[in-house]
């Protein structure tokens, strides 16, 4: 008997879309800046096609309540992140 495998999905921040978590990338917002998610404390998610918007920027900022000082700590992130996909 076939055993049914329970894949579980979450969305997408930027563009909402709902996916297999192991396509994703998880972040986290920790003391009002974005990183990578180190295993501890909420999480957001954010598709491959949506890490290369530049929207994204903005819209982590705002989901983070950080200042323009984190700009160049988001998008050194997310240029690390398309680095690394390719």
């Amino acid at each position: 008997m076939a055993r049914n495998l329970h894949i579980p999905t979450r969305m997408c921040i930027q563009c909402r879309e709902r996916m297999a978590q192991n396509v994703l990338i998880r972040l986290q917002c920790k003391d009002k800046m974005i990183q990578t998610f180190d295993g501890v404390g909420r999480s957001l998610y954010v598709c491959k096609t949506c890490i290369e918007n530049p929207k994204l920027v903005k819209h982590l900022m705002g989901r983070c309540k950080s200042g323009k000082d984190s700009l160049n700590n988001i998008s050194n992130i997310l240029k690390e992140l398309i680095a690394d996909d390719r």
